[in-house]
């Protein structure tokens, strides 16, 4: 919805000694300008500077930002929507006495917090990152949605050493003179150096919420608080994480009604039409998008018809226009299709990379650039289906750890340690039913792993050697191991996994009861799994990828039913298999659609949102891929070269080694892209009139 910058000095010696200057401040908040075109206004005082570009869908007339206090000393900027602010207000009003100006969100927020303190937060109903502070600059106090939609970063002083932030904690101390924060990192004026650790950890797929690839950069994780008062040698600040795990046990005795679950998700999609301009809705052929486009259609009715918006591919493999259109006119709507090739991909990859500021190999970011792009020419925001596959387990690699799970409680081995490997030899694959379940069902992925959005073969190699280098079960091991060897050769990379131990388990364990020690329990592999995959890769990596970035891009606001308080509250007490049962995903969504739609719109399997693979010799070239690693001081001699020529002595028939290395060299070039983006801030240039034709087809 928005975008912000600012920075809070702890007096002036700090100020003085902020390198790039109010200049370079006013300079770098320019690069969020893609987050809102409604208005930009500034406050620039003696330790406090703030700029915020508005994207306005409440209050359009009163609601600009930033936002001064009823009392005149505290300052917000903000960023998303809060859905249930107006039924907070009551409340505000009777403990604080407070008159509200506008209808706002905004000011519901500054006056709620300045009313009931930090537990505020927990009433709060939205996709949001925000940050408050009094206008003296002595206290501060940033906050971001439980899911973490909505992005938020600080740059720390010198002082603070980001590897604090990589394990675990309920909450962080330290001091800092200043704190520059950001809707983006590109909007954080101090330069940007490379923290090799960090790097490495994003370029092999080991996300983590805090700690980001950059030096003295961190962003609060989901759910999380960061306050900060000035003391006398810099601001104190504690940041306190979101303990809430995803779910709380594998095995509860009762699953959720259809009629709850629908009940929960009409609530949420009701709830993301809060809105002054009009809205539209994403759809692709899976069940996510038709859920959510169902309920917005039962909410709405049939006076008018809603815009749909679809992307279709030039290679069938990733194209789902058939079956989108098909459930478009089923529903009604207006559907509007885009269609894409490889040299719009090739075109939009910079842009997509830069807006996302992400190291990671996929592409499909690409193709969600040129969806914003479209809608943003119809409507101001979309509802999407983000979060349904994390909270609801629709990936594979879900699948893949219940299959594991089944297979060593088959074995009566509920406490996997270092000699499972023995184990699978006393009773090897084959022995039981279930043991070729995976195998059979999804054989098709190893023709293609890109295309199917798996990266594991389904021996149960990834899980045994995981278990030996992380002490976890993790399913996409295979890949990571792979990518991390081509980097750094294999023995260094099996050390560099083992010091990466202590911090991986505790994100897997992270506000569990027990979580440390149930680590090797199979029966507990699923729910670990997904609380780590909803911690770490949902707000790092698809969020920023495939969500609020890729719209963002384009100045279009995407609301995310699935990531609604009332479905977390929901899940959170199910078993693995209301969500995952055998090899079938997304059970109780499943279930509860069949109930209400045909069934050829709830029985087709799901497809994973991708785009091929761009190993395009006009990004190597014009970003200098090819002594990359060297400028960023990754890589340990082992260059660019390297990953290609790994790619070229890797037999044809080793689909999924070829697929690791594959993603390696599409992960350098998106490294290449940031280096001269974000680091160089050289941004990448628009091609308006290319754009232009393809948004006519």
């Amino acid at each position: 919805m928005c975008g912000f910058s600012g920075v809070v000095f702890a007096g002036d010696r700090a100020r003085d000694a902020y390198d790039p200057r109010l200049d370079g401040f006013r300079r770098a908040a320019l690069r969020v300008a893609h987050r809102g075109d409604t208005d930009q206004r500034k406050s620039i005082g003696r330790l406090l500077w703030l700029n915020h570009f508005r994207l306005a869908f409440q209050d359009v007339a009163a609601g600009a930002q930033p936002m001064v206090s009823a009392s005149g000393d505290h300052v917000i900027v903000f960023n998303g929507e809060v859905y249930n602010h107006l039924g907070l207000r009551p409340a505000i009003e009777r403990q604080a006495g407070v008159r509200f100006r506008t209808r706002s969100d905004t000011e519901t927020l500054i006056e709620g917090w300045l009313a009931f303190g930090d537990a505020f937060f927990e009433r709060l109903e939205g996709e949001y990152a925000l940050v408050i502070a009094s206008l003296d600059g002595t206290r501060l106090v940033a906050h971001r949605d439980r899911f973490g939609v909505k992005p938020l970063f600080f740059a720390l002083g010198e002082e603070v050493g980001t590897r604090r932030f990589s394990k675990f904690q309920r909450s962080y101390g330290f001091r800092s003179p200043r704190l520059e924060f950001a809707s983006e990192i590109k909007g954080i004026a101090s330069s940007k150096t490379w923290c090799r650790d960090g790097l490495l950890r994003q370029f092999t797929g080991l996300f983590e919420p805090i700690r980001t690839p950059f030096e003295g950069i961190i962003q609060v994780p989901p759910g999380g608080v960061l306050s900060a008062r000035r003391g006398a040698g810099g601001f104190d600040c504690r940041l306190m994480t979101f303990t809430e795990p995803v779910r709380v046990a594998p095995s509860n005795p009762d699953v959720a009604s259809e009629e709850a679950f629908e009940a929960a998700m009409r609530a949420s999609v009701s709830e993301r039409l809060l809105s002054d301009v009009e809205l539209g809705v994403y759809l692709s052929g899976g069940i996510d998008s038709k859920a959510v486009a169902f309920e917005l259609s039962r909410a709405m009715g049939t006076d008018s018809a809603l815009k749909s918006f679809t992307i279709g591919f030039e290679h069938q493999g990733y194209d789902e226009t058939d079956e989108a259109l098909d459930y478009a006119r089923f529903l009604g709507f207006d559907p509007r299709v885009v269609r894409i090739d490889g040299p719009a991909l090739d075109y939009s990859y910079p842009l997509a990379v830069h807006t996302s500021e992400l190291v990671q190999p996929f592409t499909n970011g690409a193709a969600k650039w040129w969806l914003s792009l479209f809608a943003r020419e119809h409507v101001l925001g979309v509802l999407t289906g983000d979060g349904a596959d994390e909270v609801l387990c629709g990936y594979p690699s879900y699948r893949y750890v219940n299959w594991w799970k089944h297979l060593l409680v088959k074995r009566g081995r509920r406490m996997p340690t270092a000699d499972i490997g023995a184990l699978l030899e006393t009773m090897p694959l084959g022995r039981f039913a279930v043991d070729g379940l995976y195998a059979r069902r999804f054989a098709a992925h190893g023709k293609d792993p890109w295309l199917s959005g798996s990266s594991a073969e389904g021996s149960g190699d990834d899980f045994i050697r995981s278990l030996d280098l992380l002490g976890v079960q993790h399913p996409l091991f295979g890949q990571i191991h792979s990518i991390a060897a081509s980097l750094l050769g294999r023995e260094a990379a099996d050390a560099w996994l083992r010091a990466q131990a202590d911090s991986v388990q505790s994100w897997f364990a992270a506000g569990i009861e027990d979580g440390a020690a149930r680590l090797q329990d199979p029966l507990w592999a699923l729910l670990l799994w997904q609380n780590y995959f909803a911690r770490c890769h949902l707000p790092v990596l698809i969020l920023n990828w495939v969500g609020d970035r890729m719209e963002m891009a384009n100045t279009l606001e995407g609301r995310t039913p699935f990531l609604s308080n009332g479905l977390r509250r929901l899940i959170q007490a199910q078993p693995d298999r209301a969500l995952v049962l055998g090899l079938r995903d997304k059970v109780l969504l499943r279930r509860t659609y069949r109930r209400l739609l045909p069934d050829r719109f709830v029985s087709i399997p799901k497809r994973q949102f991708n785009a091929p693979l761009l190993n395009s010799e006009r990004l190597i070239s014009d970003y200098a891929v090819g002594g990359v690693f060297k400028r960023v001081g990754l890589g340990d001699g082992r260059g660019f070269q390297t990953l290609q020529a790994d790619l070229d002595s890797t037999p044809r028939d080793d689909t999924y080694t070829r697929a690791h290395i594959g993603s390696s060299i599409q992960t350098a070039i998106a490294l290449g892209i940031l280096q001269h983006t974000l680091v160089e801030e050289q941004e990448p240039e628009r091609d308006t009139g290319l754009e232009a034709r393809y948004l006519a087809s």
